[in-house]
């Protein structure tokens, strides 16, 4: 976000350049704050915009023009990777999203049931000496009371396998590796939905606050 507010402050000075010189010619009480709304729009519009687009390299004259995510796809991918490992993709934040999370109780039934067929596989040949020792009946509700402590047990360890599951799912150098090998086109896909949702809000904001700054100046500064 350091390249959008780079791109605003110098988007803002120009347009900034533009309302000096109308106000200069024109001075009526409404040339601040429409120009301050039409400033902060503008401003964050075109900041959003040069992100993504152009897609692909476009030579003009000694510059190549890009959007600024796309041209820095190798960097903008391990930070994307990164944060979304850290965030969202974390094993903490997964199992606390199976453990107590709305498909909780599937899970735990498919684990119950997992149980129950491990603790007989685990037995063997032996099986038939277990119920004949103990009876069916005993039987069934050993392998019940295993699987009520592995359900009940799971929660308060799981936490010791998060960097096992880090190292054998791999999943920032996964994404990484993907994100830096798609094309422009995928690249913008997989990147513009998570600021489309925000958009319209950050452009509205600083237009609403250009407006603000625009009547701060007509009534404080100008004094009309």
């Amino acid at each position: 976000f350091i390249c959008i507010k780079r791109c605003g402050f110098w988007f803002g000075f120009l347009f900034g350049l533009f309302q000096m010189t109308v106000y200069f010619f024109y001075s009526g009480s409404w040339i601040l704050p429409v120009c301050g709304f039409v400033t902060g729009w503008l401003t964050n519009y075109l900041a959003l915009k040069i992100i993504f687009r152009p897609l692909k390299p476009i030579q003009v004259g000694p510059f190549v023009m890009q959007g600024l995510f796309l041209k820095r796809q190798k960097e903008v991918s391990s930070i994307f990777a990164r944060v979304n490992c850290m965030e969202m993709l974390h094993p903490k934040v997964i199992w606390e999203a199976i453990l107590t999370g709305p498909y909780k109780d599937r899970f735990f039934a498919t684990l119950r049931a997992h149980t129950i067929v491990f603790t007989e596989n685990l037995l063997g040949g032996l099986k038939p000496f277990a119920i004949a020792g103990m009876g069916a009946y005993r039987f069934a509700a050993m392998k019940e009371d295993v699987a009520s402590k592995v359900m009940q047990k799971l929660p308060t360890i799981i936490d010791q396998s998060y960097e096992y599951t880090n190292e054998a799912l791999d999943m920032e150098n996964t994404i990484r590796v993907n994100m830096q090998g798609l094309t422009p086109e995928e690249f913008e896909g997989v990147l513009h939905p998570a600021f489309q949702e925000d958009e319209l809000t950050l452009i509205m904001v600083n237009a609403v606050v250009g407006l603000l700054v625009g009547i701060f100046q007509v009534f404080v500064i100008f004094g009309i």
